[in-house]
């Protein structure tokens, strides 16, 4: 019986596999997109893409969730990591979108930078996930959970400053300022799904040690 529920119960890692390895690809493209700014449609096309194949792997976890009587985690992580998992694509193809339809000439240089985050944040995920096959090294996990962590608080205090900066120099296009400030806080709650994830990911590998 036990050897007849370990491919069921090992599918879910396989799903987060695909889930964060979607997430990276994103991320990556999402970077390029600002850092070569042009072609933004077509590119945000790309990165609508990713988003549907996110949303398609999240509905077979949760359908599997469903479905299956023993998990290798608690039903309510791996529902809340699903889920949070699917804020992060959601929150960064809004970012693209809102990037594309904007009108902006360039990204700032803050801009960039927190798009930089955000793909650093998500390389970090998609490790940290890898380890949970083996809790037997949760030290691995947490590396890469303290890593999201920093990079939350540096995005964090980088928005703080190019948000004052906004009022702060003589702004003479009023419309233009609105937008960079829809398009920072876009950026930051991008980075803060990213923490959303490793807070998940902690508490799953609290309760396994």
């Amino acid at each position: 019986m036990r050897f007849s529920l370990i491919p069921r119960e090992m599918k879910f890692f396989d799903l987060f596999d695909e889930v964060t390895a979607v997430l990276t690809r994103a991320a990556g493209k999402f970077l390029d997109m600002l850092t070569n700014f042009e072609n933004l449609a077509a590119r945000g096309i790309d990165i609508k893409k990713d988003e549907e194949d996110c949303d398609a792997i999240i509905e077979r976890m949760l359908k599997a969730l469903d479905r299956t009587f023993i998990t290798p985690l608690d039903r309510e992580d791996i529902h809340t990591l699903a889920t949070t998992m699917d804020d992060i694509m959601d929150n960064l193809e809004e970012t693209a979108h809102r990037f594309e339809v904007f009108r902006i000439d360039k990204p700032t240089r803050a801009a960039i930078q927190l798009a930089r985050i955000i793909k650093d944040c998500n390389d970090h995920l998609e490790q940290a996930v890898k380890q949970l096959r083996n809790m037997n090294k949760p030290e691995e996990i947490h590396h890469h959970i303290l890593e999201v962590s920093r990079l939350e608080n540096e995005a964090d205090q980088l928005y703080r400053e190019v948000d004052a900066a906004l009022f702060d120099a003589p702004q003479t296009d009023i419309l233009m300022l609105i937008k960079w400030r829809e398009l920072y806080a876009w950026l930051e709650e991008t980075v803060d799904s990213c923490k959303d994830v490793a807070n998940t990911l902690s508490e799953i590998v609290i309760k396994g040690a």
